[in-house]
């Protein structure tokens, strides 16, 4: 191969798995992003139509383009990038991760104000149910697979998360093959924390609001978001450069092939230090914690989706010989169709709140005295009565030598 052909194999082998090549540079510049985004199926060779709500869609107006581990992916719902990175975070374009879409008020903790209405942003179901799905009709071509760079499976790797999250799809994802299609029911998870367990240390409840916790490259705090970001800040001090997909700021260098092992152990020796400090927390008997590197907690308001999936063939060859379409108009193609739409009409949100707090203890204290020794507070005020009161009074009235009360023959002594 000529070097510049090593050059752009180079480039594409940091989407690939990273044992295929890492004899190149250790560092690159911008110029790989751009060649990766140019070699990456362009947006009308994925998408075919799109439906939402039954109703024919321009898949345009509903996807944009981001990098992520596996390569270039189109994400639905997502904060632009306004909204969701940091004015720090340096983007090799300046439309990229830009839809023009303003959150109408919704955030993560609060979710849509009162007073929107039902056409807003991120978009929100009218329904649960396939009638109120969305609808895809995904295109792979034959002649674009490639059975190396990430193995002999083919098809689509889809990830839900929240409009707030990074996606990040190498680490959980569920596949859409070729030529079958996949309904996806799709159930919320969603975890929110009572006021009441604010004045409690964060590593004490386990999660944090808001304000707690501070990401130097994301707006919103969410547990995945904070993990990117400590991954990126690792991998910096540990190979001096960043992931094409990770945030950074201006001027700071991307790793190139060379540096796939580095960045590969650097990824392991985080998972190890991680694992390693919640390993030495489990100890319940002593109160000091080790604080992780990353020091991710989850949210203390953290929205999740649980994915059902079906699958079945998909006959589009048929469905094409039915409108007696022109096969040769699509020379090598195969078609993927996706359903997605919500399991139920409501779901039910878990809450942490306290447990056993001050007034559960003393309620619960008061409440086994009385039953096994009768006592409750008027007991407590007649005990003091008949220690200090009564006793200085009968003292006053019969004597010290008398002081528990009248004799028992019923003289009564006066002291001069």
């Amino acid at each position: 191969m000529t070097d510049e052909e090593i050059k752009l194999f180079s480039h594409s082998s940091l989407i690939c798995d990273n044992h295929l090549y890492n004899d190149g540079e250790l560092t690159t510049d911008f110029s790989t992003i751009e060649y990766l985004m140019s070699i990456a199926p362009q947006f009308g060779d994925v998408f075919f139509s799109c439906k939402w709500t039954l109703q024919n869609q321009s898949c345009h107006n509903f996807f944009t383009p981001m990098l992520t581990e596996e390569g270039l992916c189109f994400t639905f719902n997502m904060l632009d990038k306004t909204e969701l990175l940091r004015n720090n975070v340096f983007l090799h374009d300046e439309n990229y991760m830009s839809h023009g879409m303003k959150a109408d008020g919704w955030t993560l903790e609060d979710g849509y104000p009162k007073t929107t209405s039902k056409d807003t942003y991120p978009r929100r179901a009218l329904s649960a149910g396939f009638s109120a799905g969305f609808f895809l009709l995904l295109t792979a071509y034959e002649q674009d697979l490639d059975y190396v760079c990430k193995g002999p499976v083919q098809g689509f790797k889809i990830l839900l998360h929240n409009p707030a999250e990074i996606p990040r799809v190498g680490m959980q994802y569920f596949r859409a093959p070729l030529n079958q299609e996949v309904v996806v029911a799709v159930k919320p998870d969603m975890m929110t924390t009572s006021d009441g367990l604010r004045g409690y240390d964060p590593h004490r409840r386990n999660c944090f609001f808001p304000s707690e916790r501070h990401l130097a490259y994301y707006q919103s705090y969410t547990q995945q978001n904070c993990q990117v970001e400590c991954l990126a800040n690792f991998t910096l001090e540990r190979c001096g450069c960043v992931a094409y997909h990770m945030p950074h700021e201006e001027g700071t260098k991307i790793c190139s092939s060379g540096s796939q092992v580095c960045m590969f152990d650097a990824q392991n020796e985080l998972l190890s230090r991680e694992v390693e400090a919640g390993i030495s927390n489990v100890d319940t008997l002593t109160h000091e914690r080790t604080t992780s590197d990353c020091d991710c907690l989850p949210a203390c308001t953290s929205l999740v989706y649980n994915a059902e999936t079906s699958q079945a063939d998909f006959n589009w060859q048929k469905l094409f010989q039915g409108f007696r379409a022109n096969f040769s108009e699509f020379p090598g193609v195969q078609f993927t169709r996706v359903t997605l739409f919500f399991k139920e009409q409501q779901f039910i949100t878990s809450e942490r709140n306290e447990l056993f707090g001050q007034t559960d203890f003393l309620a619960n204290c008061g409440g086994i005295l009385g039953l096994f020794t009768g006592f409750s507070v008027l007991s407590l005020v007649e005990i003091l009565y008949f220690l200090t009161l009564r006793l200085m009074c009968n003292v006053k009235m019969f004597g010290r030598r008398n002081w528990s009360g009248p004799v028992a023959n019923g003289d009564i002594q006066h002291n001069e």
